[in-house]
């Protein structure tokens, strides 16, 4: 989330008594329109179709950050204010992003099962979906990781708490935990946003952790870029997005990646896929998924927080990488 638009949106946390009473997920009238990048090809990424997102009538759609789009098309995404989000994807015949169906929501839970009391313990930012199926979710105001079993319980399933990462409390306000992603044995990579610091940590947890899992790895955004998103590459890497915000100036992005072996290292300097910057179609970007294309390509979906803000869209764009 853009640090100065957080109390922006705070008036408009969810409250139990908006929560689904029958099925738990509800139905919206979602808007998808085609939008063009502005180009066929930027860096090592080849553009794949790009949607604007509206929901203009619900007033609890918007805030994307983390994402997940899974092998059948399903996209699965949490918000600022602690929901799930859900559509599936459509493909045309060449396999270019052309629309989202189905859309619905629903409010992530806590432990007790019970919907966040407000904005500040339900700000959820970053998705991972673990090799057992499971999703770990982070959350950048209290800084803490839960475990839902959505498969199992559906949206209304209490969530199980993850592992307690050491040196949160040193964490700007705002600019905590808000990437996130499996690695290929179970456990979670965590990452600060960092807040265009030269350097922010990464925590590498298992998920049978007993005790508070200290940072031991640095991660090194381009200068005034933050930490925004992590996601596994299918055959094996991390992608990242480091995201430049300023009030007075054009968001831009940039799409990075980085080999497992880093993670053996104490720091991380990642190389640059693609830079997304005006006049191309760019917004606050927050999410980003990975997933293998039938001829063995990977694809890339990324995906901005609109931060509930006129002045935002939420954008959903695709992409491959060139081999």
């Amino acid at each position: 989330m853009a640090p100065l638009l957080a109390c922006v949106i705070a008036a408009c946390a969810p409250s139990a008594a908006d929560a689904p009473v029958a099925d738990q997920w509800r139905a919206i009238a979602l808007t998808a329109t085609p939008v063009e990048l502005g180009a066929e090809e930027v860096g090592r990424l080849r553009f794949r179709g790009g949607l604007r997102l509206d929901a203009p009538d619900d007033s609890l759609f918007g805030g994307l950050s983390g994402l997940e789009v899974l092998d059948d098309g399903r996209l699965i995404a949490v918000t600022d204010k602690g929901l799930w989000f859900e559509a599936q994807l459509t493909l045309d015949h060449a396999g270019a992003l052309v629309g989202a169906a189905g859309a619905r929501i629903a409010f992530l839970r806590d432990e007790n099962g019970d919907v966040f009391e407000d904005k500040e313990s339900g700000d959820s930012e970053g998705l991972a979906h673990l090799p057992d199926g499971r999703f770990a979710v982070s959350f950048e105001q209290t800084q803490t990781l839960r475990i839902y079993d959505l498969n199992r319980d559906g949206p209304f399933g209490a969530a199980q708490a993850g592992p307690t990462l050491a040196g949160i409390v040193r964490l700007p306000r705002n600019v905590g935990l808000e990437a996130l992603a499996a690695t290929a044995d179970g456990a979670m990579l965590v990452g600060a946003e960092g807040g265009g610091r030269a350097r922010t940590p990464l925590w590498l947890a298992p998920l049978g952790a007993t005790s508070a899992v200290a940072s031991r790895i640095r991660y090194r955004p381009h200068r005034g870029y933050s930490l925004t998103a992590l996601d596994r590459l299918p055959g094996g890497g991390f992608v990242a997005i480091e995201r430049f915000y300023a009030p007075t100036l054009p968001p831009r992005a940039r799409v990075m990646r980085f080999d497992d072996t880093a993670l053996n290292g104490e720091s991380i300097e990642a190389e640059e896929l693609a830079l997304l910057a005006p006049p191309l179609a760019v917004d606050n970007f927050e999410g980003v998924a990975a997933v293998r294309n039938a001829d063995g390509s990977t694809r890339l979906y990324l995906v901005s927080d609109d931060n509930f803000s006129d002045r935002q869209r939420t954008l959903l764009l695709a992409f491959d990488v060139a081999q």
